[in-house]
C-alpha cells in the first residue's frame, strides 16, 4: 500500500478552505455525482446539520464544512444549515441535494450565515486539486487542533483520501470529529456504508481525549466509483486512511503533550478487547498518571475493571517508547516502578496488556492529560 500526498483530493476531487477570524469554511467538490455514505454522532442532542444529513438519501457533488459555529442547541439551526447547503450548491451550479454540510464550533450561539456565504463565495473561486486544495481545506475546520490533518494512500488501483478535525470533546463512539473521506471504489451503496461502518469502529471509535460526546460527530465518505476492486482490498485501503487520521486527533488532543497507544491483547473476544482499550483511553487517572510519568499501574487495571471481567493475577502490563521496553507487572506481581520512568518521560508511549484469557485484541489511541486541557477549556466560549 502506498501513501499519498492528495490528501481528501484524490483525482476527481478538489477544495479550498478560508478563515476569517474564529470562523473557518472548507468545500471539497467532485467532477461528476458520488456516491455517499456516512457514519454520525450518537449523542441524543444532535446538531442541525448532521439532523438535515441524517434525513439525507442520494448522490453527492460536494461537501461543504464550516468551523466556529456548531449551529447545535439554537432554534434557527435548521434553516441555517438547508441555507447555507443552498448557496453553496447555487456557487457550484448544482442542486442542494447534492451538498452535504457540517460543523465544528461554539455550541449554543446561532450561526453568522452572511459570514459564512461570504467566504464560500472566496473557497468556491478557487478550488484546487492534490495537496494544496485538501491542506486549505484541512486548516480552514481548525478549531483547537493545533495541526491540518490529511491522508491518503493507493492499494491495488483503489483511491482513498480524507481530511479530518478534531482535538478536543474527543470520546469513544466516533469521536468528536468531522472528516471527509474520498475514494475511487466501484462498489454499491450498501458496500460503501458497510466498508466505512467497519472502518469508523476500529479508528475513530478507539480514540479519546476527555470522554464528553459532540453534538456534531460525522464521518462523510464520497466515491466518484472510477475504479473497479474488490470490497476487501477497499477496506484494508480505507481502515489504513481511517486509522491514520484517529491517531492525528488522538494525539492532537487538547493540551496533549504525550501521544499514548493502548493495545489488549489475550482477550476472550473483540468485544472485551475494545470495551478494556476504551476505559484505559477514557480514564482521567490514566491520563493523568501518564502526564506525571507515573507507572501506576493500579489504576490501569482498576480502569480495565470497570468494563470487563478478568483475573488482573494473570495480567501483564508492558510499557513501550522506541527500543525501550519494561514489564511493570507479570507473573502476579508489580516489577521496580524505577525501571519504567525512562519509558514514561517519551512523548510517545505504547501500553500492552494481556489479558490471558484468549487470542482477541484491540488497539485504541489517546493522550494525556494536562493543565493545559484546563485552561483551554476553561476559556472556550
Amino acid at each position: 500500500m502506498d501513501e499519498q500526498t492528495w490528501g481528501v483530493c484524490i483525482p476527481g476531487f478538489k477544495a479550498n478552505g478560508l478563515r476569517k477570524d474564529k470562523l473557518g469554511l472548507g468545500i471539497i467538490a467532485a467532477d461528476r455525482l458520488c456516491d455517499f455514505a456516512a457514519c454520525y454522532t450518537k449523542n441524543h442532542v444532535k446538531a442541525a446539520p448532521v439532523k438535515l444529513m441524517m434525513a439525507h438519501e442520494g448522490p453527492l457533488s460536494a461537501v461543504a464544512l464550516n468551523s466556529g459555529n456548531a449551529n447545535a442547541c439554537v432554534s434557527t439551526g435548521y434553516e441555517d444549515a438547508a441555507r447555507l447547503r443552498r448557496e453553496v450548491a447555487l456557487l457550484l451550479d448544482v442542486s442542494e441535494k447534492e451538498v452535504a454540510v457540517a460543523s465544528t464550533g461554539v455550541i449554543g450561539k446561532p450561526m453568522p450565515l452572511e459570514e459564512y456565504v461570504s467566504l464560500s463565495k472566496k473557497v468556491v473561486e478557487y478550488l484546487k486539486p492534490g495537496e494544496e486544495g485538501s491542506l486549505a481545506c484541512a486548516q480552514a475546520i481548525m478549531t483547537t487542533d493545533t495541526k491540518a490533518k490529511q491522508h491518503s494512500v493507493e492499494h491495488k488501483g483503489i483511491q482513498v483520501g480524507g481530511v479530518a478535525k478534531g482535538a478536543g470533546m474527543i470520546a469513544p463512539e466516533m469521536a468528536t470529529m468531522l472528516c471527509v473521506l474520498t475514494t475511487n471504489a466501484d462498489l454499491v451503496q450498501k458496500d460503501l456504508q458497510s466498508c466505512l461502518s467497519k472502518a469508523v469502529e476500529k479508528s475513530f471509535n478507539m480514540t479519546c481525549v476527555d470522554g464528553d460526546m459532540s453534538t456534531n460527530d460525522c464521518t462523510y465518505l464520497l466515491s466518484n466509483r472510477k475504479q473497479s476492486c474488490e470490497v476487501r482490498d477497499f477496506q484494508e485501503a480505507l481502515d489504513r486512511v481511517c486509522v491514520n487520521l484517529a491517531r492525528q486527533i488522538a494525539w492532537d488532543g487538547e493540551g496533549a503533550t504525550k501521544r499514548l497507544t493502548f493495545k489488549v491483547v489475550g482477550a476472550k473476544d473483540e468485544r472485551q478487547a475494545k470495551d478494556a482499550v476504551s476505559a484505559l483511553c477514557a480514564s482521567p487517572l490514566v491520563k493523568t498518571a501518564y502526564h506525571g510519568a507515573n507507572p501506576n499501574w493500579g489504576r490501569i487495571f482498576a480502569s480495565i475493571g470497570s468494563q470487563v471481567d478478568f483475573n488482573w493475577l494473570n495480567a501483564k502490563i508492558t510499557y513501550e517508547a522506541g527500543s525501550l521496553k519494561y514489564a511493570i507487572f507479570s507473573n502476579g506481581k508489580a516489577q521496580e516502578p524505577s525501571g519504567a520512568r525512562p519509558i514514561l518521560t517519551q512523548n510517545k508511549i505504547t501500553t500492552t496488556i494481556d489479558l490471558a484469557q484468549g487470542s482477541a485484541e484491540a488497539e485504541g489511541w489517546g493522550c494525556d492529560l494536562s493543565p493545559e486541557y484546563i485552561r483551554i477549556n476553561a476559556e472556550y466560549n
